[in-house]
């Protein structure tokens, strides 16, 4: 079972890292954040901001204050991504080709093994009943910054679902609702 992200302390570090960038290079980032109204809000304009801390349009500046902030967003928003996805990986052959056959049944499913063999799956975007994990939300290898859109069911083992109990019930310590 992978450790807990102190989600608190990582939004607060968050928060007072978009407000030191936009001393220096304003952005909208700090008022987005600060205006999201769930969890999920929260989460997406995260996103967004990674990628930007990525793109031409904040790297592209001579200011290496500029340059150490951003690597500094990009490990909080590891952090972040640690705390609203999950990893599963196929327990058993039985049990990768079950999940094989729901995925590749799904619209866009083709690519949404990882190269690990893994699933990455978003908590926000799952629902756990009984055994059956329903899934609305990936990250692969060939996806945007903000994951593909899917509807899958795979079934679990004791040991995830645990894991997957675990983390989500550790969603409900996020300060927005969900």
């Amino acid at each position: 079972m992978t450790q807990p992200v102190p989600i608190a302390e990582t939004l607060a570090s968050l928060t007072h890292l978009v407000h030191a960038l936009d001393a220096l290079e304003p952005s909208y980032f700090g008022r987005k954040l600060a205006q999201a109204g769930t969890a999920r809000d929260y989460y997406d304009i995260v996103l967004e901001l990674d990628y930007a801390a990525n793109s031409k349009w904040l790297r592209d500046t001579g200011d290496e204050r500029v340059h150490h902030i951003l690597n500094d967003i990009g490990s909080l928003v590891d952090r972040i991504d640690g705390f609203f996805r999950i990893k599963l990986w196929p327990g058993s052959t039985a049990q990768n080709q079950s999940w094989t056959h729901a995925v590749l049944r799904a619209p866009g499913g083709k690519y949404a093994f990882r190269d690990d063999g893994s699933l990455e799956i978003s908590l926000l975007d799952a629902r756990l009943q009984g055994e059956t994990l329903t899934v609305k939300r990936i990250w692969n290898h060939v996806c945007n910054y903000s994951g593909s859109l899917i509807d899958f069911e795979i079934r679990l083992d004791e040991q995830q679902i645990a894991e997957v109990r675990a983390r989500l019930a550790s969603l409900r310590s996020f300060p927005l609702p969900l």
